[in-house]
């Protein structure tokens, strides 16, 4: 269950947001149904490096979860705090009279569903492990 939910976060961060971030280009905007500022790309790209490593993190740990404890407790921290900030997000986007894209809430409910799969596999791991 962990190498699973590992993996499959292994490639959100690198696939999913990771690359896009790093690339950050208009089109990728776009494709989205995004708005693109370019005062934000410094910040976009250093995203993504980080996303991309992440991911990487969680494709290494993947491999034995029993022996990497710290990182199932950092994946979950990662989207559990991604749940924080578009929630955040969301209430000064609303404070602006502003809706939040259906894409940023696709995010959400794929965060929450990988807190709730890493959960259960760190407590299968810790359990294995005691």
């Amino acid at each position: 269950m962990a190498r699973g939910a590992l993996t499959v976060a292994g490639i959100i961060e690198i696939v999913f947001r990771g690359i896009p971030a790093a690339i950050g280009v208009p089109a990728i905007a776009t494709m989205f149904g995004l708005d693109f500022d370019y005062g934000f790309i410094p910040y976009v790209h250093a995203f993504g490096a980080v996303m991309i490593v992440f991911g990487i993190m969680f494709l290494i740990a993947a491999k034995v979860p029993e022996r990497n404890t710290l990182v199932i407790n950092i994946a979950i921290l990662r989207f559990f705090f991604g749940i924080l900030a578009q929630l955040w997000t969301f209430i000064q986007l609303s404070q602006l009279q502003m809706d939040m894209h259906v894409f940023w809430w696709i995010h959400i409910i794929i965060d929450a569903i990988m807190v709730l799969w890493l959960l259960a596999a760190r407590t299968r791991v810790m359990a294995k492990i005691a």
